[in-house]
Order: structure tokens, then sequence, then C-alpha cells
């Protein structure tokens, strides 16, 4: 019963830190739209 409840909490926690992770690789690698681009609504990839 205990191992049930310590696998179900590192994978958990595993998820959680993998999710995020994820997330803020997502935005660090966003594309930075010039002030042009925000003005007329396009967004420029570089």
């Amino acid at each position: 019963m205990r191992y049930s409840i310590m696998l179900q909490l590192v994978t958990g926690i595993t998820l959680v830190l993998v999710g995020a992770a994820a997330l803020f690789g997502w935005i660090q690698n966003r594309p930075n739209p010039t002030p042009e681009a925000r003005k007329t609504g396009l967004i420029s990839c570089p």
C-alpha cells in the first residue's frame, strides 16, 4: 500500500516538473513580434 502511494507521488511530481519545463521552454522560444507587427496584429517570425 505504501509503495503505491509513493509511486503515485513520484509520478505526480515528475509530471508537474516536466509540464513546467515544457511551458518554460515554450515561453522562451516564442517569436518576439516587432512594434510594427503589434500595431497591425501581424507576428513576424525571425
